[in-house]
């Protein structure tokens, strides 16, 4: 599969001269519906020839690489002397990854004249010298936490023949090399390389954030001057220094028959006008005015939404957002489209999904898989972030809305929190149509879906708020179909959440979330769905804690989009009638008093699959 990468180059006009490539993966969907919403700087990459060789590849902690970027800079624009080498890296993934940069030969398996990797959290620093046919080598074994648990700020440096390491700030190794070796830089490249046989459908830009390279050796200040205007942009969630740009969405949330809410997140303020219709040009324009929300150092966040109303039911609908921030930078989102609801009679289809949390590529996967389905809606279960509160912000902007974005802004997100994002503040902000205190009620077609929020495991007992609120609104619904959303598991084959299966017993799911569950029973609901647990499980239809041969509710745990896999118990569990360890999405497609359920993987295999029927 042909990989894309979007790199932003800034040369450095000041005392401080060098070169800062910032990488970011091409996280679009394809052909007339790609689109990159905002402004972006590209650099025009190397013309690749029709016919060419490839290089040998540097074997880096015995793996051979999963891409290499070439050509980016010539090597006789490289520093001969003195250098600093700056890796800003965000490793948020549990399995075994590195990346490197290296200035090596074009033709021959020779050590490289220097590299700086990182792989597993070991660091590599090393340097050919005059004084040894060996190069000089400084590692170092990553043993605490990052910024913000997952960012490391790595810098190398070479001066008056002494080599040094920092990490995030400090110093961390120095040796005395000796003079560098001159090479011919005809027969040199610099090469960047990802080694990510572990984490399918990873890029080099989700590891490495910004490679900068500086002919002069950074002193000690000037590395944690480095690292905490890195730092700085991290905490308030900013993507690119010194651009314009959409740092989230935009993105679509709370559609109806006859309206919509848009959300987006610029990393300044500004004005906006969006322009919408039926057909292109686009007729219809809204102004939109600053909203601002306080991040962890009082610093601003700029987030908007307008709500569309007064549309056509069941009627496809373009969209676009110009901008224009105070000092007269201009940018647009680019033509967008989504649909209002369908009439109550008419038939519909939505996607479910799981746990996003700390995977954007895979969550660009799933995306994708789900733009082909053409779904109505998306529901997703909770664990939009791996830990997205107030202090990490970052995990909604580089992460979340980095991968989902691309289908949010077309088709309409109904979310539930969930223990990632268990204190509601960026969930709220990013979701101001939903209440506050994270549960809601929506109508769609002939179904009614109730989203609890089950951080809240106290208000699934009974005389709970949730509980007492479910139980008014399950009274008042007359949908033919009805669906319950939340995060955690009333029934799950989990190996390790509800006791040790491996050594012991499990209670097979959440005993305090399952005292809302005769709930379901009584009132009809037809199908749960849930996450938390990072597999897929379908249960046969349950009624009164035990398999139903009458009619029954039917749980589906969906926790396959992105975060760290888990696995199931030794033993099959007496409500288990699908389970599946990978990554995955949901679809259902309703019509009238039909209902077909599918789950396929992340390649678009169907694993997965029944049917329901009702009486008309």
């Amino acid at each position: 599969m042909r990989t894309l990468f979007f790199f932003f180059l800034t040369l450095l006009a000041t005392s401080v001269s060098g070169q800062e490539f910032w990488f970011w993966p091409d996280y679009t969907l394809n052909d007339k519906a790609r689109n990159l919403p905002g402004n972006r700087l590209l650099v025009t990459t190397p013309v690749i020839p029709v016919v060419a060789t490839e290089p040998l590849p540097l074997i880096f902690f015995g793996e051979e690489p999963t891409e290499r970027k070439r050509g980016l800079v010539a090597a006789n624009q490289l520093p001969t002397e003195s250098f600093t080498i700056e890796l800003w890296i965000s490793n948020h993934v549990n399995k075994p990854v590195g990346a490197l940069v290296a200035l090596k030969s074009k033709f021959l398996a020779n050590e490289p004249e220097w590299l700086l990797g990182y792989f597993n959290n070991k660091l590599v620093y090393s340097l050919k010298t005059q004084q040894s046919v060996y190069a000089s080598v400084i590692d170092f074994q990553i043993k605490s936490r990052g910024f913000k648990k997952y960012w490391s700020h790595v810098v190398a440096t070479y001066h008056n023949q002494k080599m040094s390491l920092y990490l995030n700030g400090v110093w961390v190794g120095e040796k005395e090399s000796g003079s560098r070796v001159a090479v011919d830089a005809s027969t040199m490249e610099m090469e960047l390389a990802a080694y990510m046989h572990n984490e399918p459908y990873m890029q080099f830009g989700n590891l490495v954030r910004m490679v900068k390279i500086s002919d002069h050796a950074l002193n000690a200040k000037q590395v944690a001057s480095r690292y905490a205007a890195l730092s700085a942009l991290v905490t308030k969630g900013i993507l690119f220094p010194d651009l314009f740009h959409f740092t989230a969405g935009p993105y679509l949330t709370y559609a109806t028959a006859t309206g919509i809410d848009i959300v987006w997140e610029t990393d300044r303020p500004a004005d906006f006008e969006v322009e919408y219709g039926t057909r292109l040009p686009l007729s219809k324009k809204v102004e939109v005015k600053d909203l601002s929300v306080e991040t962890e150092q009082g610093e601003k966040a700029f987030i908007y939404k307008v709500s569309l109303a007064g549309l056509t039911e069941e009627t496809p609908y373009f969209y676009n957002i110009k901008a224009k921030d105070r000092k007269g930078n201009t940018m647009e989102s680019g033509v967008l489209t989504f649909s209002t609801a369908v009439q109550a009679n008419h038939s519909y289809m939505f996607s479910i999904v799981g746990d996003t949390e700390a995977r954007p590529h895979v969550s660009d996967r799933i995306s994708k898989m789900i733009w082909g389905e053409r779904p109505n809606f998306l529901l997703l279960v909770g664990d939009l972030t791996d830990g997205g509160f107030k202090d990490q912000k970052f995990e909604w902007n580089y992460e979340y809305f980095a991968g989902i974005t691309q289908l949010a802004s077309r088709v309409p997100v109904f979310p539930v929190a969930g223990n990632g994002e268990a204190d509601l503040f960026w969930y709220n902000q990013y979701h101001p149509s939903l209440p506050k205190d994270g549960y809601y009620k929506f109508s769609y077609g002939n179904a009614d879906f109730f989203m609890l929020n089950s951080n809240r495991e106290n208000d699934f007992a009974p005389g709970g708020a949730q509980y007492v609120w479910l139980e008014q609104e399950l009274k008042k619904s007359q949908a033919k179909w009805k669906f319950v959303a939340h995060h955690h598991a009333p029934y799950s084959a989990d190996e390790d959440d509800y006791g040790n299966a491996w050594t012991g017993t499990s209670t097979l799911g959440d005993p305090a979330i399952r005292k809302i569950v005769p709930l379901y029973e009584q009132y009809g609901v037809d199908m749960v769905f849930f996450g938390h647990l990072h597999t897929y499980q379908r249960t046969l239809s349950i009624t009164e804690n035990q398999v139903s041969t009458r009619k029954g509710v039917i749980y589906i745990q969906t926790g396959g989009s992105g975060g760290n896999l888990e696995d199931f118990a030794p033993s099959r569990a007496w409500f288990s009638a699908k389970t599946y360890r990978g990554h995955h999405y949901c679809t259902v497609t309703v019509n009238h008093t039909n209902l077909e359920f599918r789950m396929y993987d992340a390649e678009g295999r169907l694993k997965d699959f029944f049917n329901l029927s009702k009486a008309d």
